[in-house]
């Protein structure tokens, strides 16, 4: 692994290093949901929801689409379920 590789890396990792993403992620574990159910979820502003929501897509830790004025958010891939699974399956041992 070079030294960009291991930057990418480490940017990353800091993306779930922030208690809020990490609220709206779990609420997203299991099914895509729209902004207003992750506010509702997780008592976080709508301001601090739709922040959190563009930095996550935009290191495409989530993906969204739209449904009429409604965007629906969910987690990308399989990769960042599985990484998260083994956090906290870590962390119950």
């Amino acid at each position: 692994m070079n030294n960009i590789d291991l930057q990418k890396s480490a940017n990353f990792f800091k993306l779930f290093g922030n208690e809020n993403r990490l609220r709206i992620l779990m609420t997203l574990f299991s099914e895509a949901k729209t902004v207003g159910q992750i506010v509702d979820l997780t008592d976080l502003s709508q301001s601090l929801v739709s922040q959190q929501l563009k930095l996550l897509k935009s290191s495409a830790v989530l993906s969204s689409e739209k449904s009429g004025k409604t965007v629906i958010y969910r987690i990308s891939d399989h990769h960042i379920l599985h990484l998260m699974q083994d956090v906290f399956d870590h962390l119950t041992e």
